[in-house]
């Protein structure tokens, strides 16, 4: 399927948020060797909105998100958050954002309570770890190994992690893989009490119908290219009469064939 305005799509396209620009893709390119893993992605990323992002396996959804995250530089065009250069300024960046990997490596034998004072020794400023446990009731599981909780609480912990420096940008990478339905409710409730602070959040996810709940506006990534960027409402009116599901939207826009 062609999806007409790829490019330009990333504008607002009809969603709610006020439009205060905090992260801004111009041209963004990634190579690797003679892969082109991202092909030139322009998007505009609005304070306060839930960003979703989706695309098939090795569309270059994490490879964009980490180019934003100043975690990898792009080979070509610009990357600005928070009007920070990502490519020059990774560690002034690295104080305003918070990042959630699909896996956070921990030592093997550190404690909840462990970690989260030792991540926020690695920042200048920080969020009271005490109001932290408390959003994610993590009170009973201060004492437990990270390796030994269930895969719902570990991504709980990699969360609080990812808040302990009162982020303005938190980055979450397919946040609820692997969690059963209940975890699944229990962390996006805990995502939406983040955007009620005003925080803005980037995800991908696989779960289509996360992304029409939840998200104010979705990116479609198609093989490095950033193909649609609405809100679910507005993508799904792409689809052929103008009507069916995000899952449609994920078969017939993202997951098409180049230039079917």
């Amino acid at each position: 399927m062609r999806v007409r305005g790829g490019g330009a799509a990333d504008q607002g396209g009809g969603s709610n948020v006020k439009e205060q620009t905090v992260i801004e893709l111009h041209d963004a390119k990634k190579t690797y060797g003679t892969v082109q893993a991202v092909r030139g992605i322009s998007l505009n990323v609005y304070k306060g909105e839930v960003l979703g992002i989706i695309g098939a396996n090795g569309a270059g959804k994490t490879t964009t998100l980490e180019m934003m995250m100043g975690l990898i530089e792009p080979t070509a065009g610009k990357v600005t958050v928070l009007g920070y250069d990502a490519r020059k300024q990774p560690a002034e960046l690295k104080e305003k954002i918070g990042i959630q990997l699909q896996k956070t490596s921990l030592y093997d034998r550190i404690k909840v309570s462990e970690a989260l004072e030792l991540f926020q020794s690695y920042y200048k400023k920080t969020r009271d770890p005490k109001e932290i446990v408390r959003m994610l009731n993590l009170e009973p599981y201060l004492k437990m190994h990270v390796k030994k909780l269930s895969g719902g609480w570990q991504q709980r912990t990699a969360l609080a992690l990812a808040l302990i420096n009162d982020p303005e940008i938190i980055f979450l990478d397919e946040p609820t893989t692997g969690l059963d339905p209940k975890a699944r409710h229990d962390l996006w409730e805990i995502i939406l009490k983040l955007k009620a602070e005003g925080k803005t959040i980037l995800l991908s996810t696989h779960y289509m119908e996360e992304a029409n709940k939840y998200c104010d506006r979705v990116a479609v990534i198609r093989a490095g290219e950033l193909v649609a960027c609405d809100t679910p409402d507005n993508l799904i009116k792409l689809l052929p009469g103008g009507q069916g599901t995000m899952d449609d939207v994920y078969v017939e826009i993202a997951a098409a064939t180049k230039g079917a």
